[in-house]
């Protein structure tokens, strides 16, 4: 994961970037980021899972359940960094002004057995990998939570349950003007999301 910051770091200089947005369902990978990319050049964006995201621990992998430092004997393990958290009142000392709690909005309304236009983006985007599309939804759920502003150039960083492993650099949208369709603002169309470059991918 070092090599991912190092990366990132010196593309972010090159490209005028100053705001890094970071996938973390515990704080760790958060952490992370200011360590290796400070808050002075960079403004770290923390996006979490929804309040009360509630796994059954049974039916995780056993190397997740590591990964997760999940107890033996837990029945239930609650992922997000709660409004209430130790770990998000850390992360604002660390001089983290945004972490966004929300659904993941790829996820859409669930269909049981059926499928959705959100789904299918997902799944495509899942064809890159997890972190590609993880970077993308997070990106969109920043731009709606007004972190960052439609048209902004952003970099974005996903992962996996192993942590943090793709960095894109994206023009953010929000998500209800993902593919630039919506109400233009006086003759501007609205902007819609873009992938403008894959600066950092590994697949694990």
């Amino acid at each position: 994961m070092n090599e991912l910051f190092e990366v990132v770091k010196k593309r972010a200089k090159e490209l005028g970037v100053k705001k890094i947005i970071v996938a973390s369902s515990t704080g760790d990978s958060a952490k992370k980021a200011v360590k290796n990319l400070g808050t002075k050049d960079f403004e770290i964006i923390a996006v979490t899972d929804r309040a009360e995201a509630i796994f059954d621990v049974n039916s995780l992998p056993e190397e997740t359940r590591r990964v997760w430092m999940i107890k033996p004997g837990t029945k239930e393990y609650l992922s997000g960094i709660s409004c209430d958290s130790p770990v998000r009142r850390e992360l604002r000392e660390m001089g983290v002004n945004w972490v966004i709690q929300a659904t993941e909005v790829l996820r859409g309304i669930n269909v049981p057995g059926g499928c959705n236009v959100a789904k299918v983006i997902s799944k495509t985007l899942h064809l890159f990998g997890s972190g590609t599309k993880v970077a993308v939804e997070i990106t969109l759920i920043a731009c709606d939570a007004g972190a960052v502003k439609a048209g902004e150039d952003v970099i974005a960083m996903g992962g996996t349950d192993k942590g943090l492993n793709t960095a894109l650099y994206l023009t953010a949208a929000h998500t209800d003007e993902f593919f630039g369709i919506g109400i233009p603002v006086g003759r501007k169309k609205p902007p819609k999301l873009r992938v403008k470059e894959v600066i950092y991918k590994r697949d694990w």
